[in-house]
């Protein structure tokens, strides 16, 4: 079975990248609190994962911070 990137959980993650996971929840719940819609709180608190880990993609990025915001997807 090939690796699939849309499959990804929190075990897949490198360790390093949780160092931030304050700062990006601050950042979320912050705006949020403030009144801006979820998507541009988001955005933000992925630009925040993405200035502590810089080699991160753009998607991998979104989807760890998704998961420690919202939880993981379940269906």
């Amino acid at each position: 079975m090939k690796d699939d990137a849309r499959l990804m959980t929190l075990d897949t993650i490198p360790p390093e990248s949780f160092g931030c996971q304050d700062a990006v929840r601050r950042c979320y719940a912050g705006l949020c609190n403030c009144g801006q819609p979820e998507r541009y709180a988001l955005e933000a608190a992925v630009t925040v994962f993405r200035y502590h880990n810089p080699d991160s993609t753009p998607f991998l990025a979104e989807t760890i911070v998704s998961q420690w915001v919202a939880g993981p997807v379940r269906h």
